[in-house]
């Protein structure tokens, strides 16, 4: 077997294991001979322990291979990292490190003097060579690190020794793919860095820059007042679309807090009449106000000339439609009075007083008041997509409340709505098959059958929604003639029709005539 020898310059030859060792390190011969032989005894057997440790886990304390290769690209990085003198730099180039030379994964040591600030250091890799857009293995620049953390001398330094402000390719495309990184001004936006991102827009970056989800006007908060006109500033187009087909005037108008977004838009010439995609039921900048619920932002937009009427071939729901499902009496006002058409009809909804007949509308009985005094017509025959006609006003408000009002019927016959107990197929105003909320509601079955112009026995007796007290009660005032005050006053309400209740106030009438007319109730 092999023995150790004890002479250290036997130990660490070239034959040792220990060879890697600097010979320099150790005492002389003459040095060793003149110390105690146990003592030099026991430090071997202590360095010997050490480096047996070390060979058994080199393997798994291992330095990037590119670091190993060129140990002065690290000892430069480290230097730039601890912001060591400027004279210990040069002395490493001047030793053989480069200033354009990767250290890992792709970082050169100017991105180590950016993410350090050291500015000094930076400016002398570039006056020595620096590459000043070479990128890591993500993408990024030293421009990029700069723009990111804020760093306005370091962009400054870097534009003026001539930084790319723009790094992605313009694929022509609106949505383009994820790349690895964003441009520079994006990334001063995102952290809210504004005096960067002016400082970049100056140098020449693209405000109108396109990513995956919209463009940079389209990633900015609609709040962010001081970026927003930053970019409108330096030409961003203030109707271009985000990947959900938006634009910023509609994300403003829809935040309550959105005026001071909507006045800058709009200074800069935001479209206030731009639509959204089938996505969206094709909503304007109108609706998404309405949808906000700030009154001043409606009122603006319509002063803007926000269109009210979008023609016949619009058949989503209206922007008084959804004013009236938000259940806001003031702004369904605002829009009556800016002349929206209180009889404009959709086949997916009806009219705006199916809309406000339809279940847990808040305010309902003072916006139906506000729709029937402007002539809102409660007769409407209205065609679905499939062909059959959509329920009446009066059946849907009947079928889609599980409480349904006297009053809220009694102010829909005031205003001439018809009462055909027949089904639907045999009459399109036809309310047979909405009477199932009116089983405990014996009053309000009672109003019905007295107002109501005509019956169908056999649909009755055949009905599957009324409960046999229904159906004989029905059936009691279906086999009773019409009386012939009934009659007379249907002959008024047809020649009448919605303006009964203006024309019955100016006939010479007693008031007890008046309220039967009107299917007073009360």
């Amino acid at each position: 077997m092999r023995t150790l020898s004890h002479d250290p310059f036997v130990l660490f030859s070239a034959e040792s294991p220990f060879k890697a060792l600097n010979r320099t390190q150790f005492p002389t011969k003459k040095a060793v001979h003149n110390t105690n032989s146990t003592c030099w005894s026991i430090a071997l057997s202590l360095i010997y322990s050490v480096f047996t440790a070390c060979k058994r886990y080199q393997r798994f304390i291992r330095m990037p291979a590119e670091c190993i290769a060129n140990p002065l690209q690290r000892e430069l990085a480290d230097s730039i990292i601890r912001m060591q003198p400027l004279d210990e730099i040069r002395i490493l180039l001047a030793c053989g490190a480069k200033p354009n030379e990767p250290v890992t994964q792709g970082l050169r040591p100017l991105h180590y003097a950016v993410w350090q600030r050291y500015e000094d250091a930076a400016q002398l890799l570039l006056v020595r060579g620096a590459d000043i857009d070479a990128t890591d293995e993500c993408g990024y620049s030293a421009l990029h690190l700069a723009a990111e953390h804020g760093y306005l001398d370091l962009v400054k330094l870097l534009l003026k020794y001539g930084a790319k402000v723009d790094h992605r390719q313009d694929t022509g495309e609106l949505f383009p793919r994820t790349m690895l990184c964003d441009e520079p001004l994006r990334l001063a936006l995102r952290n809210r860095h504004i005096e960067v991102a002016r400082t970049l827009l100056e140098a020449g970056a693209n405000p109108n820059k396109r990513y995956f989800f919209g463009s940079e006007i389209n990633l900015v908060s609609p709040l962010d007042l001081e970026c927003m006109e930053l970019l409108l500033t330096f030409g961003a187009q203030p109707n271009t679309r985000d990947r959900a087909g938006l634009t910023p005037l509609m994300k403003a108008a829809r935040l309550p807090q959105g005026m001071s977004s909507v006045l800058l838009l709009l200074n800069y010439g935001a479209d206030v009449n731009s639509m959204a995609d089938a996505r969206h039921d094709y909503r304007t900048v109108l609706h998404y106000a309405i949808l906000g619920g700030d009154p001043a932002v409606i009122n603006l937009l319509l002063k803007q000339g926000a269109r009210l009427d979008l023609g016949p071939d619009y058949q989503k729901p209206s922007a008084l439609d959804i004013s009236i499902l938000k259940g806001d009496p003031s702004i369904v006002e605002m829009l009556l009075n800016s002349g929206a058409d209180v009889n404009a009809t959709s086949p997916i909804i009806g009219s705006p007083l199916h809309v406000a007949c339809a279940d847990n509308i808040p305010n309902r009985l003072e916006i139906l008041c506000m729709l029937l005094e402007r002539g809102a017509d409660p007769n409407l025959v209205i065609r679905s997509d499939d062909g059959p006609a959509l329920r009446p006003v009066l059946a849907e408000y009947v079928a889609s409340n599980e409480n349904p009002s006297v009053e809220v019927v009694a102010l829909l016959l005031k205003y001439g709505a018809r009462v055909v107990i027949k089904t639907q197929f045999r009459d399109p105003h036809g309310i047979l098959n909405s009477l199932q909320n009116t089983a405990d509601k014996p009053r309000l079955l009672r109003a019905l059958l007295e107002a109501a112009e005509s019956f169908d026995p056999c649909m009755i007796r055949r009905s599957s929604s009324l409960t046999d007290a229904q159906k004989a009660l029905v059936m009691e005032a279906a086999r009773t003639p019409l009386p012939l005050t009934h009659q007379a006053r249907l002959i008024v309400r047809k020649l009448c029709g919605t303006k009964l209740p203006k024309i019955v106030r100016r006939l010479q009438l007693p008031q007890s005539l008046h309220r039967y007319l009107l299917y007073d109730f009360h």
